[in-house]
């Protein structure tokens, strides 16, 4: 007898760059986001960032996300190569997506300079629903949702520089 297997989704390939945008102070950017469009998603605290347009490079995409999202402009000799590489599966919007994810650190002459986000396209204006500059201490024991949902756990080695080895990410 066959045995029956559910039908995967097919997933969208996306590229995308997310920052761990630092101020002057050492506090880190975190934007509280939702899937208006889903009320199974769990909102939660993730870094700014988003998806490579076009022929973009990374520099390119950060710069133009940080300042679409937050208003802030990137000098791009601050961004870090990549110190994080990883694979996220998720649906949003209804759509599911395979994002390939790069993340990169970044710092700010400023102390946390106010928001912004002028830029922000439709659904990041319904998505996004605060901003806050996050200690490290309180990044390593909030019990709020973080995207990366180890961020808290990283975020230490990363600011040092160190490249985390954490591949991939499933989201419900």
């Amino acid at each position: 007898m066959p045995i029956h297997t559910p039908t995967a989704p097919a997933y969208t390939l996306r590229h995308a760059v997310r920052v761990i945008l630092v101020d002057n102070q050492g506090a880190i950017l975190l934007l509280s986001t939702r899937d208006a469009s889903n009320p199974d998603f769990i909102p939660s605290w993730e870094l700014p960032g988003g998806g490579v347009q076009g022929e973009e490079s990374l520099t390119q995409t950060a710069c133009r996300e940080i300042w679409e999202e937050t208003g802030i402009h990137l000098d791009p000799a601050t961004l870090s190569t990549p110190l994080w590489r990883r694979e996220v599966l998720y649906r949003y919007r209804g759509e599911y997506r395979r994002q390939l994810e790069q993340i990169c650190l970044a710092t700010i002459t400023q102390s946390a300079p106010p928001i912004a986000p002028a830029g922000r396209e439709p659904f990041e204006v319904e998505d996004h629903l605060a901003y806050r500059w996050w200690r490290v201490a309180e990044l390593e024991t909030t019990h709020a949702t973080l995207y990366p949902k180890s961020l808290g756990k990283h975020i230490a080695a990363l600011l040092s520089g160190q490249s985390v080895d954490e591949a991939i990410e499933i989201w419900p």
